[in-house]
């Protein structure tokens, strides 16, 4: 037992040090970590440009969040991201992988309101959608810079955007715009800053909604399964980060595969694409004060996915959660946004957000509670406890930080973080969590590495 524990300690050792003795080594020009949609994106964009490089991703799979199931009769069901912004950033990496795509048309189905709280029908009159969202783009076409989902901001800041977005709803008297389940990622949208929540539904959004989203034909992970094959030789899958070290001569990274093998990574840049909390980082990079002082400030949202079937509701409904006994009808955290019908009878995607306390065990009890609930109401006395079939973990979700923090310049210290250490950025902590947007954001990064390649980086 002592040799055991002595032979595991030295390797741990011999890891931490950096050392290429005991294990392969593999030298790139770029070392990406996070195997998700902008490290994806990323990888495609650099094999183009000629550079070599390597993905470092713990799960077994491309994509992140673009999660779909395939059922029996093998029609896809996008139970994470379910559609993409119809713009040239998209087109032209779907083009690129060759996918095939179609506009997002939902299940044939009709919308139904239902306060979960208590498990009550409410009634809702139709409107239509884009006549109601458009007070309130009037009111934020003030903040062009918005557009592309970065924070760009202005110094100073506009107070408007630093305001919680009830009182913005107030001051431009838009109590009759808003319609309280539309920003679910978010969470409470009264108590969540302007600009996070600009972030989430601004003017790329709407003109999506307006327009139509478009998605793969065969499910979003094909993107995802067409990338995977074209990158094979630079994929290291279920492989987690032990050590990274950054000098003025470059990086390494010490990685460890499931299987307990070990590699070195000797790369000229790092490319990080996972969220930059503390969390994930602190016990495997060496950040210093600076690094570590921004991202200890960030609060975030949980988000969870889930594919469900049996669970004895109508087919053919999407039902809506809102709470009329609350301020404009939002839902108090934690709730479930909705319960989505889809192209397959018996399957429904369901959305849950809550604070950061709200884990996936709380999640999935609120699930039973919720069907639970409209059984006992008598709203729909068949349904009955779902079989989960599928279940996502988007958390952490709606990054933000305190206006004060804003005020005080964190978007561009933040931001200025780029190629220091030869280390560059991109994800959701960096730009709006849509992934046309992010990909927009990954196209300005990677030319940021290509003009310190210039400079020998």
């Amino acid at each position: 037992m002592t040799i055991a524990f002595s032979l595991v300690g030295l390797f741990a050792c011999l890891l931490g040090a950096g050392t290429d003795a005991a294990f392969e080594t593999i030298t790139r020009d770029v070392v990406i970590v996070g195997g998700g949609s902008t490290g994806t994106y990323a990888a495609i964009r650099l094999k183009d440009l000629g550079k070599s490089f390597v993905v470092v991703e713990r799960s077994h799979r491309l994509g992140g969040h673009a999660e779909t199931f395939y059922p029996a009769d093998h029609t896809p069901i996008n139970y994470g991201v379910e559609g993409l912004f119809n713009t040239s950033v998209t087109r032209a990496y779907l083009h690129r992988l060759n996918v095939t795509y179609e506009v997002r048309v939902p299940a044939s189905s009709t919308d139904q309101y239902l306060n979960l709280r208590t498990g009550a029908k409410v009634p809702v009159e139709p409107f239509d959608e884009q006549q109601v969202l458009k007070p309130y783009l009037d009111a934020i076409a003030q903040f062009p810079f918005l557009n592309d989902g970065v924070y760009d901001l202005p110094d100073p800041v506009p107070e408007d955007l630093l305001l919680p977005f009830g009182d913005f709803v107030k001051k431009y008297h838009l109590e009759d715009t808003i319609l309280p389940n539309i920003n679910h990622g978010c969470g409470d949208i009264l108590k969540t800053m302007t600009l996070y929540h600009v972030q989430y539904l601004g003017v790329p959004h709407a003109k999506a909604l307006g327009e139509g989203y478009i998605r793969p034909v065969n499910g979003m992970a094909e993107i995802y399964t067409r990338a995977a094959k074209e990158l094979a030789p630079h994929l290291l899958f279920r492989t987690t980060i032990r050590s990274i070290r950054r000098t003025h001569n470059g990086v390494e990274v010490t990685v460890r595969h499931a299987n307990g093998t070990a590699r070195l990574i000797r790369a000229n840049q790092l490319l990080l694409t996972i969220p930059v909390t503390l969390d994930n980082l602190r016990s495997i990079i060496d950040l210093d004060a600076h690094e570590t002082d921004l991202f200890a400030r960030w609060r975030h949202q949980t988000y969870y996915a889930a594919l469900v079937n049996n669970t004895g509701l109508v087919e053919g409904v999407n039902f809506l959660n809102i709470d009329p006994d609350n301020p404009l009808s939002v839902p108090s955290e934690p709730f479930i946004w909705r319960i989505d019908a889809q192209r397959v009878p018996g399957y429904r995607t369901i959305k849950l957000v809550g604070n950061q306390s709200f884990t996936a065990s709380d999640a999935r009890q609120l699930l039973v509670e919720t069907f639970a609930r409209l059984r006992a109401q008598g709203t729909f006395p068949t349904a009955r406890k779902p079989q989960i079939v599928t279940w996502g973990d988007h958390t952490p979700a709606t990054m933000s930080v305190s206006a004060e923090e804003i005020r005080n310049g964190f978007y561009s210290e933040l931001y200025g973080l780029q190629g220091r250490h030869r280390t560059f950025y991109t994800g959701l902590s960096w730009a709006s969590d849509y992934s046309t947007l992010l990909w927009g954001y990954t196209d300005t990064v990677i030319e940021q590495m290509r003009a310190a390649w210039g400079q020998g980086m």
